[in-house]
């Protein structure tokens, strides 16, 4: 299984960029060392997403950083990306990995501890746990899943886990003291006026 190095995750939503272009913002981002991007623009369409999934992996591809794509399989396969990123009602995870085999990527959404048991047990390279805070973005998922379930399911996994759900920077050192391996963000990173001072500052508390 490929190794996950990276403890900041920016997931995409450009409906948070403010009318800013979204690979400008990823190349200000990766600019200032984000490590990893996964885009995840649910409501484009195929013609729409692929362009875009392009644009974006020539600007991760010069700087060697990671591009997981939301749930599609087929272009991942297609643009030869770094992995993909499954939700609840994506293809079975153990179906994945044998069609993308070992080489890739392969996270996972999870909203409970059985949710991460599975992602275990199925081969996932990391699990996205959340939400830990409360979010507009995430709750469709229920109430904030709190810093000790966060703890309850890090001790349980073998594979990293990435906090997601109203994290900042001020929150960054208690995810990481419940077990956290890192975390994933949206707005914290893409809604801020500079994308790469927002990158340092999360950078920053992850090494502290």
């Amino acid at each position: 299984m490929p190794s996950v190095n990276f403890r900041l995750l920016l997931v995409t939503d450009r409906t948070q960029a403010g009318g800013r272009s979204l690979p400008s913002l990823i190349r200000q981002a990766v600019s200032a060392g984000l490590p990893a991007v996964q885009l995840r623009e649910r409501d484009l369409s195929t013609g729409e997403l692929l362009p875009l999934a392009q644009e974006i992996q020539a600007i991760t591809r010069s700087h060697a950083v990671p591009l997981i794509v939301n749930d599609r399989v087929d272009l991942m396969m297609v643009l030869n990306l770094d992995g993909v990123h499954l939700r609840s009602d994506s293809l079975p995870l153990p179906t994945v990995r044998q069609m993308i085999g070992p080489r890739r990527l392969i996270g996972v959404s999870t909203h409970s501890v059985e949710d991460v048991r599975r992602a275990n047990e199925g081969g996932a390279d990391y699990v996205v746990f959340g939400p830990i805070f409360s979010t507009p973005s995430k709750r469709r998922f229920g109430p904030p899943m709190g810093l000790h379930l966060l703890a309850d399911v890090c001790r349980r996994s073998s594979i990293p886990v990435l906090a997601i759900g109203g994290i900042t920077c001020e929150r960054v050192r208690d995810v990481r003291r419940a077990g956290a391996f890192g975390v994933a963000a949206i707005g914290a990173l893409l809604a801020r006026d500079d994308v790469g001072e927002a990158v340092r500052e999360f950078k920053h508390a992850l090494e502290t």
